[in-house]
């Protein structure tokens, strides 16, 4: 069963890993595009509230660049890791039961248990 309490610390870990590859790996090629364009840029004279409005505008552009379906990835892996920060990974957001720990470990991002998801999905049909 998967709970904060019944999955092991290291499978935890070995989740949490993947979420992050999945991120990294999402906005990787993105940010390397990103990073060409503003090559250029000179930013040896921005400090400050300068820098954070930077960033800011960094984050917003890299997000403007991905698709649809990417950004909807991009929210369920942020909004899984948030889960394990919280310990509420692995309980289902619909009935609160706990997640296969074998499905987290296929779909890491996955926040609801087999037969939700189940639902969901003949709704959408």
């Amino acid at each position: 069963m998967a709970t904060e309490r019944g999955m092991r610390k290291r499978t935890l870990e070995s989740i949490e890993k993947k979420l992050i590859k999945k991120k990294d790996q999402l906005l990787e090629t993105i940010e390397g595009e990103i990073a060409n364009e503003m090559e250029g840029v000179e930013s040896e004279n921005i400090t400050g509230d300068i820098v954070d409005e930077a960033n800011s505008s960094y984050e917003h552009l890299i997000y403007s660049r991905l698709t649809d379906k990417e950004q909807q990835s991009l929210r369920e892996i942020n909004a899984a890791l948030s889960r394990l920060k919280d310990g509420v990974y692995g309980k289902c957001v619909v009935c609160g039961k706990s997640i296969d720990e074998k499905r987290l470990l296929a779909i890491p991002e996955a926040k609801m248990c087999i037969a939700c998801k189940a639902k969901q999905e003949r709704r959408k049909y």
